[in-house]
């Protein structure tokens, strides 16, 4: 295998869950659980889209929706 397959394989670090995210899901233990229960994937792609957030509404809207999306069921 070449390297650079290796690289691509290579496991990624697990991006640490920002503190106003962390609150929410404290307060929420079945969102937490919910969380918890994703991939890593979808878990940084929550983190990711929280993160793009150029305004502090918008970041927070967006931790809003992430607790309800986890709670909401696979349809």
């Amino acid at each position: 295998m070449k390297e650079a397959d290796q690289d691509r394989l290579a496991p990624r670090a697990e991006i640490p869950v920002p503190h106003d995210l962390q609150i929410e899901l404290h307060d929420d233990p079945e969102a937490a659980a919910a969380f918890a229960a994703l991939s890593p994937s979808h878990r940084r792609e929550y983190v990711d889209w929280m993160l793009e957030a150029k305004r502090p509404e918008t970041r927070e809207r967006r931790v809003e929706e992430i607790v309800r999306r986890v709670k909401a069921p696979h349809t």
